[in-house]
Parts: C-alpha cells; sequence; structure tokens
C-alpha cells in the first residue's frame, strides 16, 4: 500500500529486534517503523554503515501463535540519535521468512 506521493505506508511497532551485519554479532536495537519495503530501527551499539547486508529477526505482536519474522536487509540510511543515544538506521527488505517455533538468536 502507498501513501500519497508513492512511498510505502509505515506501520509504527516499538518492538525489540535483534540484528547483526551479515555474518557476524547479534545486538539488540528496537524498531521504530515497518513498511512492505523496509524497517527502521534504532541500535545504541554497532551501527550498520551504508549498504551493508544485515539480519533482524522480531516477533510480531498478534495472537494466538506470534511469528517471528528473519529479514535480510541492506542499510540505505543513518538517521541521528532519537535521543537516547540510540541512532537510527532505514534499511530495505531484500528477503523475509517467518519461523514458527524456534528460539531467538543469542
Amino acid at each position: 500500500m502507498r501513501e500519497a506521493g508513492g512511498r510505502a505506508q509505515r506501520f509504527g511497532f516499538h518492538l525489540p529486534v535483534r540484528y547483526r551485519p551479515a555474518g557476524g554479532t547479534w545486538h539488540d536495537g528496537q524498531i521504530e517503523n515497518v513498511s512492505c519495503s523496509g524497517v527502521l530501527f534504532h541500535a545504541a551499539e554497532a551501527v550498520p554503515d551504508l549498504d551493508t547486508e544485515v539480519e533482524i529477526v522480531f516477533v510480531l505482536p498478534v495472537r494466538p501463535a506470534a511469528p517471528r519474522i528473519v529479514c535480510r536487509c541492506r542499510v540505505v540510511r543513518r538517521v541521528p540519535s532519537n535521543g537516547n543515544g540510540a541512532a537510527g538506521v532505514a534499511a530495505t527488505i531484500v528477503t523475509y521468512r517467518f519461523v514458527r517455533g524456534r528460539p531467538a538468536p543469542a
């Protein structure tokens, strides 16, 4: 779905997210919004550089069985701190999959 002006509609979800550069160490962050084309999340540490491939994992707040979503993304923009020291990362979603019944990455 597109907003006026051709931009994908964003859905504000303030959800925990785990992220890592491809093959790197997992870090915690906070999702600000998600659209059909990408995600904006805040990263307190290890803010990925532009064009870096990242993997993100988050759980949708739906019931009865909340699915985890695993996404491969590419960083397209970095956003200044949101006031608590966490820089924003805008990433376009390259691929995604729903995962049920497996633990989140450590």
